[in-house]
């Protein structure tokens, strides 16, 4: 099965059902459109899992892909969680957000 065709499936479907059930937000810059579902790690198309997902914007899901191509993002692990904060941190970067919390921009108070 090809890519494209895989992303028209029953089993790509539901997972992005599942990944989306707590509210659908960028994990970089928390924006809440246009929001895409990003492969951390492809084995093959049907041994995905939601961990293996991340939900992205769609400029920071496209920024992703380009920093990627160009090689400015590598992935020292096969662990979701440390390419999860690699790919973060080089888009944060590009972006010129990187010491903004996206999440809270504001101090919570004590």
């Amino acid at each position: 099965m090809k890519y494209t065709e895989y992303l028209r499936s029953d089993h790509w479907k539901g997972l992005r059902q599942k990944k989306r059930k707590n509210g659908a937000r960028c994990g970089i810059c928390a924006a809440t459109e246009n929001i895409d579902t990003h492969h951390l790690l492809y084995k093959n198309l049907f041994d995905v899992e939601t961990s293996d997902l991340r939900l992205l914007c769609r400029r920071c899901h496209f920024l992703t892909h380009d920093l990627m191509r160009a090689g400015k993002i590598r992935f020292p692990s096969t662990s979701h969680h440390s390419r999860f904060v690699i790919l973060k941190a080089a888009v944060k970067k590009h972006l010129g957000i990187q010491t903004k919390n996206m999440f809270y921009p504001k101090k919570l108070s004590a």
